[in-house]
């Protein structure tokens, strides 16, 4: 299974990292969109984009609209390794509860570190234990890194 990442800067070698590709965020900033509200979030669903809406909402409306449609949600895991005590954990329990909902309405979602440097990169299997830490298997923690190159290579 092919691995892939998003940047905020360029870089070298995904390989040594365990990603069969990196993407850079200001090359693929047209796939990715950061929202605000869950409006405006189910306005671009029937776009082939990543859409990461902010503070993961509980909103059974914002992800039932997403079921079968062409979008995919993201979650930024650079709002966990960013953050320490009080904030990750509440970023942590926000997204264990945000990829549940996705997971029980079959709702696809991909992850990214949106590392800012060399030094925060995480290699893919850090990643896949930091998708433990929210609640998913091995499985959709790298099925999830998968999907994030499948919908921006297009």
């Amino acid at each position: 299974m092919k691995l892939f990442d998003v940047l905020r800067f360029e870089c070298g070698n995904p390989e040594e990292y365990g990603f069969s590709s990196f993407f850079f965020l200001d090359s693929v900033s047209s796939k990715i969109r950061f929202v605000d509200s869950v409006g405006e979030a189910l306005k671009l669903r029937n776009r082939r984009i990543l859409i990461k809406v902010e503070g993961y909402p509980m909103d059974l409306e914002l992800v039932r609209g997403f079921e079968g449609k062409e979008a995919c949600f993201l979650l930024d895991f650079s709002d966990v390794i960013g953050n320490s005590g009080g904030k990750r954990a509440t970023n942590i329990k926000r997204m264990r509860n945000f990829a549940k909902t996705c997971i029980k309405h079959s709702v696809p979602f991909a992850v990214a570190s949106f590392a800012n440097d060399e030094a925060s990169i995480r290699s893919a299997e850090e990643l896949a234990h930091i998708g433990f830490l929210i609640g998913l298997n091995r499985g959709e923690g790298r099925k999830a890194l998968s999907l994030t190159g499948e919908i921006l290579k297009e």
